[in-house]
């Protein structure tokens, strides 16, 4: 498996309203807003960091476990179908989502329990 980059990394609001994660996010550290597409059921919005994004998850996490809407790191990878190939070989689960229409992606957990995402690289296409 390549891993190309930092992707995003994503952070829950717990208790904590939407509303005023993104007043702090956009007004205390001065971060942009990105386009979010429409996720059912998952309350959220995006921030650019630069050319990476920070993303909001209105939700608290779920616990122990892949946790696609919890606390987590994305990176990306050169060939998803690749680093799945390579996950199933491993013996490694996964669980597999679509935002939009087009864009894939994987969660996997480390040795730890900390959820890591993968999505395809996508800068430059």
């Amino acid at each position: 498996m390549n891993v190309t980059r930092f992707h995003h990394v994503s952070v829950n609001t717990n208790d904590a309203p939407l509303g005023d994660m993104v007043t702090f996010y956009r007004d205390v550290l001065g971060l942009g807003d990105e386009a979010r597409p429409d996720i059912p059921g998952v309350p959220g919005h995006w921030h650019a960091v630069g050319d990476l994004q920070l993303h909001l998850v209105g939700a608290p996490s779920r616990g122990p476990g892949i946790d696609p809407t919890g606390q987590h790191y994305c990176v990306a990878v050169e060939d998803l179908d690749a680093a799945i190939a390579e996950l199933t070989e491993r013996g490694i689960p996964y669980v597999r989502g679509v935002q939009g229409e087009h864009n894939v992606q994987i969660w996997i957990t480390d040795p730890a329990g900390n959820t890591i995402e993968l999505q395809q690289e996508t800068r430059g296409t």
